[in-house]
């Protein structure tokens, strides 16, 4: 049985929240990006609106565009083979690598000139997953840091 993604979050301790977003915004943002928003990604920014835990910041329906689903979504739509059913979840910081997830729920790593490539079959398991991609990440701001 899929965990409820609100649980999901308060069960991984504690984190930042913005503050959720109006049902309004959130379908205002969905018309804005022609995609059709997963549920539990619905519910997590009526609650939420975006989070920070750990080293992830997920993108939600806010006003602040580094963090904005609807900003960095249409940012990421700049190159020609971004799959226009998709939307940004995270943005890893990384070679323009992004964390994307479709209205059905699965959550998928999106490179530039790359194929999607499926992590996570919903957004509460892409937030409890140890993936690849999140481990990548790590490695690579750790390897930055030490040229500072």
């Amino acid at each position: 049985m899929e965990k409820d993604i609100i649980d999901v979050i308060k069960s991984l301790g504690e984190f930042m929240s913005i503050g959720g977003a109006e049902a309004s915004k959130i379908a205002q943002a969905s018309e804005i990006l022609g995609v059709e928003f997963a549920e539990d990604f619905k519910k997590y920014t009526q609650t939420f609106g975006a989070i920070r835990i750990d080293d992830i910041d997920l993108c939600g329906v806010v006003d602040y565009d580094a963090i904005s689903t609807v900003a960095l979504t249409q940012e990421m739509r700049d190159f020609s083979d971004f799959p226009m059913d998709c939307y940004v979840i995270e943005s890893l910081g990384i070679d323009d690598i992004v964390c994307v997830q479709k209205s059905d729920g699965k959550v998928y790593q999106y490179a530039p000139d790359s194929e999607l490539e499926l992590i996570a079959d919903s957004l509460g398991e892409y937030l409890l997953s140890e993936n690849d991609v999140r481990n990548e990440r790590s490695n690579y701001w750790k390897e930055s840091a030490k040229d500072l």
